[in-house]
């Protein structure tokens, strides 16, 4: 069964019905407005229902008939292209290699053999994409095909800075395709160089040939001064990035050279010399630390700490956060049956020597890449992170009770926070849409009237227990209808909206509708169920005032990043995770009360 075996079958993208999108958003809008509010906000909808929102949904149905994937381009445009913020801390995501939980502890001085070993991993699964050997992800209940569209950018795809909008580039192809890039870019103290990994036969080269090419990149890096560290410059406002990318190729066509190779890369490997010891650390050096050695444009950036930990930085416009997880939970389960050593023969031939690529630069680039560290390190000054495990249960006990563990993750996340502040927080949840062809995701707004309900009745005590676990089944009951209506393309569908209006240019009341309480990226909490695997993942809050939250639900563990900006006064990463742990604590005594 080839990878993208069933791509010609997948079904279209279906248009969700416009009286349903904006029921769905009333709804949503209930936990945070006044009666007033909400009959105001009724009326415009209503309005909008009647008038132009009947030809807009037209507008729909016809692109719908030329595109398998209505909304494919203008998601990606809208959401990621046409943004000018910097990619740091606004879209990329990161990803925690969990090694140093099982087969390599904390250990300074032994990344140079942990290195060779997990790049392997992931050229074998760069092997795999080539021989269109990845098996298709599946429905778990129904065995209903996924697409794996998203699977052929997880290598060798580029985001490329333009003073408009960014464009988005992806070299690799299968062998049935043709010939794909075979080398790896390496940053190392503000140094760049070309590794080509591949051997004629289509191999990885082993790990100890890995090994001495990566010991020759880092010799020539130690005791010689540090490089110009271009890569900073990829941290930086995207129009201000694209302008002097043009100047740099303009400069030397050596320079437009290199970015062309940078851009093809299998994947980019970033040495650093940080010693995060936890999923934490590793997130915030990752997301927060140095800029300098990140190429943040590229679909992935492994980081390599001085302390022997791994963790990734993705670019999030190609691909969503489970086809990351997919492919972190491949290396880890590979590197815990390999085991920490090679056990393997080595080839007597002689490598590829790591080729360094040297820009051509003046001042005003060297002043750019300054502000540019600058810019990054504004941002990343206020940010916090962590990723603790909640170790009392997990996954197994929750199903014991016949009960979905997302939902019930969903509600304790409300539960947490609605004892921190004393309201609701709009909350943001990804549903997968890929059942559809090149379907990427929708948004489940998870803060409901039912939720809300049961977390005042948890801090009421004079409400009986009985009825607070009443009210709590309620809300598990209202998440799972809603995340299987986003499933269905019959969600909230705001970002239909969105970028339709968008598209056409047209200044409509809708923007009221779109900005109200969670809308248009204006959510608290921003949260995605990153699996049932031990690869945590972590992002930045949507708002000032929110929480970046992503959590992994093994069978005895829950295991939760949050991330928070410490210049605002209302929220706190420590103060939140403490307060999921109570909710999650408090669960569990309304489930063993009968």
């Amino acid at each position: 069964e080839r990878t993208w075996k069933y791509q010609d079958s997948l079904p279209p993208l279906p248009v969700p019905p416009l009286k349903n999108t904006l029921d769905k958003y009333l709804e949503s809008v209930k936990p945070f407005v006044t009666a007033e509010e909400y009959k105001q906000t009724e009326a415009v909808v209503r309005e909008f229902e009647e008038g132009v929102g009947q030809s807009l949904h037209q507008q729909l149905l016809e692109r719908a008939k030329v595109h398998r994937n209505w909304l494919e381009d203008w998601w990606l445009d809208v959401v990621y292209l046409r943004s000018r913020l910097p990619l740091p801390l606004n879209s990329n995501i990161s990803g925690s290699i969990p090694t140093f939980e099982h087969i390599w502890p904390p250990q300074e001085g032994s990344i140079m053999d942990r290195v060779p070993a997990h790049l392997w991993q992931g050229l074998q699964m760069w092997k795999l994409l080539r021989k269109e050997q990845i098996p298709v992800d599946k429905a778990v209940r129904t065995g209903q095909p996924f697409c794996m569209n998203q699977f052929r950018k997880m290598v060798s795809t580029h985001r490329i800075p333009g003073v408009a909008m960014d464009k988005l580039v992806s070299h690799f192809r299968t062998e049935a395709e043709g010939a794909a890039p075979t080398h790896i870019t390496v940053l190392c103290k503000g140094r760049v160089f070309k590794l080509e990994v591949i051997d004629r036969e289509g191999e990885p080269l082993t790990p100890p040939e890995l090994k001495r090419q990566l010991d020759s990149v880092k010799e020539q890096c130690e005791n010689a001064p540090e490089g110009p560290h271009i890569s900073t410059l990829t941290a930086e406002d995207r129009t201000k990035w694209a302008k002097v990318r043009d100047k740099l190729m303009a400069m030397d066509a050596v320079n437009a050279d290199h970015l062309s190779i940078i851009e093809q890369s299998i994947v980019i490997l970033a040495f650093d010399d940080a010693t995060p010891k936890n999923h934490g650390e590793n997130f915030y050096e990752t997301l927060a630390g140095n800029a300098q050695n990140r190429w943040f444009d590229h679909i992935s950036t492994i980081v390599a700490f001085k302390s022997g930990l791994l963790c990734a930085n993705y670019e999030h416009s190609p691909a969503d956060a489970m086809v990351h997880v997919y492919a972190g939970y491949f290396i880890n389960s590979q590197l815990q049956r390999m085991g920490p050593f090679w056990k393997g023969s080595v080839p007597d031939r002689l490598v590829p020597q790591p080729e360094e690529l040297v820009f051509t630069i003046d001042d005003e680039i060297r002043d750019a890449v300054v502000q540019a560290k600058k810019t990054f390190l504004k941002q990343a000054s206020d940010f916090e992170v962590i990723c603790p495990s909640f170790t009392d249960y997990g996954k197994k006990f929750i199903r014991s009770f016949k009960l979905h563990p997302d939902s019930y993750m969903q509600t304790a996340l409300q539960l947490a926070y609605f004892r921190l502040h004393g309201k609701p927080a709009s909350t943001y949840e990804t549903a997968t849409l890929r059942q559809y062809y090149h379907g990427r995701t929708e948004t489940v707004r998870s803060c409901t009237m039912e939720v809300v309900n049961w977390c005042k009745a948890m801090v009421d005590n004079s409400v009986p227990t009985e009825e607070k676990k009443e009210l709590m089944m309620a809300a598990f009951k209202k998440h799972i209808q809603l995340m299987e209506e986003a499933k269905c393309m019959l969600g909230n569908s705001k970002a239909a909206l969105h970028c339709l209006v968008n598209q056409c240019g047209l200044a409509l009341s809708v923007d009221v509708m779109i900005q109200t309480l969670g809308g248009g990226g204006n959510f608290v909490l921003s949260t995605s169920l990153g699996g049932y695997t031990p690869c945590p993942g972590a992002a930045a809050p949507m708002v000032h005032h929110g929480h970046g939250i992503f959590y992994s639900i093994e069978l005895d563990r829950i295991t939760y990043s949050v991330s928070a900006w410490k210049s605002c006064k209302e929220t706190s990463a420590e103060e939140m995770s403490a307060s999921i742990q109570q909710s999650l604590r408090d669960m569990r005594q309304l489930l063993m009360m009968s």
